[in-house]
């Protein structure tokens, strides 16, 4: 575990006087061991002594665990007639009981939902509707809320996350170039969609990656109108002309990237070279204010004014952006004209201009991710961002 980590997770505890934190989401075991569970249902026990014991179910493959941590297992897949959550919850008294912790109190992060798939994301873990209830009543000294702080842990990326980020951002990266080889050879949105996912998968196996997934979607033309409101790709076919926005998760091992790439198949008209250099300005009037200290909605206020004075008004319809790396969309505050968010260091956030509208005959936007540094900030997803699509790539 990371010292960085372990001492803000310490503090926690002591400040809450707690017997010890509950970490079972799969982003949360990214966090705080840089596991990526394989079935999404490891529940991590880190007690008032710092010797966390994690608890993995039977079927959870042996070479993916984090090593110089205790674990567990408790049955899954198993026809012994044993509940194997009940089995868990007993298993985590008994470690509690056995550090004679058992009379203190427990934190989690309470509420079911917000969270990062899984390697089986394809399956659900099937998480009973009696969890929340029953953690809270693992240890005699019940519940007692330390969310805010859990939730503020995912606000700093240590110096091994930003490893892992920066791998992440590697093969994204190589997705974007593929991008823009293919956008003009008339794919499907689908079919453009398939290929830059394939390349996502395809790093497996390479710089010790064990999982890389991409979530690519495609809008061409009047369906790059909406990118601005949802992002899906259909089964129309890219044509001549058309402005094609590719909107783009990707996973490596728990660590998450979330790019936009905007190209025009042929030769830009004046209208979208216009909408490109007016994105282009905007993101970079928002780079040049990324240090710590600086409110996120002046942020946003830099950014969004140079998208009104090119003449496009309103048709920037989110917000600038939000943080990311833990999952596609980490919890904490937004870069928005409402927010009250302050840039810290550690953080990673998502600068995502953009505008739209069937005006403009479709919709372009450029995303990014930056990480917050003690005095600036460092661009995370330094891959090609121009207009041109084709065999044009700088």
């Amino acid at each position: 575990m990371d010292t960085r980590r372990k001492a803000m997770v310490d503090a926690i505890i002591r400040d809450h006087r707690l017997a010890g934190l509950l970490f079972w989401r799969p982003d949360e075991l990214v966090m705080m061991l840089g596991y990526m569970p394989l079935w999404g249902i490891s529940v991590l026990l880190y007690t008032a002594d710092g010797e966390p014991v994690l608890f993995v179910p039977e079927l959870e493959p042996e070479d993916i665990l984090p090593a110089g941590v205790t674990v567990k297992r408790f049955p899954w897949g198993v026809l012994d007639g044993n509940d194997p959550w009940e089995v868990l919850y007993k298993s985590i008294r008994e470690v509690l009981t056995g550090k004679d912790l058992i009379g203190g109190s427990i934190s989690f992060i309470r509420h079911m939902g917000s969270s990062a798939p899984c390697r089986m994301s394809g399956e659900q873990p099937p998480l009973p509707s009696h969890l929340v209830e029953r953690f809270d009543r693992v240890s005699e000294g019940g519940f007692k809320d330390a969310g805010a702080d859990l939730l503020a842990l995912y606000a700093c990326k240590t110096a091994s996350d930003i490893a892992g980020l920066l791998r992440t951002h590697r093969v994204a990266a190589r997705a974007v170039e593929l991008f823009y080889q293919e956008v003009e050879k008339r794919h499907t949105e689908a079919g453009l969609a398939a290929l830059i996912g394939s390349a996502v998968q395809e790093a497996v196996g390479r710089e010790g990656i064990g999982f890389a997934m991409a979530w690519p979607l495609v809008q061409s033309g009047s369906n790059a109108a909406d990118a601005g409101r949802f992002n899906r790709s259909t089964g129309k076919v890219i044509g001549m002309g058309e402005l094609v926005v590719l909107e783009m998760g990707v996973c490596v091992d728990g660590y998450w990237a979330d790019i936009t790439r905007t190209a025009v198949v042929g030769e830009p008209s004046e209208l979208q070279q216009r909408m490109f250099d007016a994105v282009s300005l905007s993101q970079q009037a928002a780079f040049d204010l990324l240090r710590p200290g600086v409110a996120m909605r002046e942020v946003d206020r830099a950014a969004r004014s140079c998208i009104v004075d090119a003449g496009f008004g309103d048709l920037f319809n989110h917000a600038l952006g939000h943080q990311t790396g833990f999952r596609y969309h980490d919890p904490g505050a937004v870069l928005s004209p409402y927010s009250t968010g302050v840039l810290e260091p550690g953080m990673v956030l998502t600068i995502e201009p953009g505008v739209y509208g069937t005006s403009l005959a479709g919709g372009l936007r450029i995303e990014d991710n930056v990480l917050i540094t003690g005095d600036g900030h460092r661009l995370l997803s330094d891959s090609p961002r121009q207009l041109k699509g084709g065999n044009h790539v700088n």
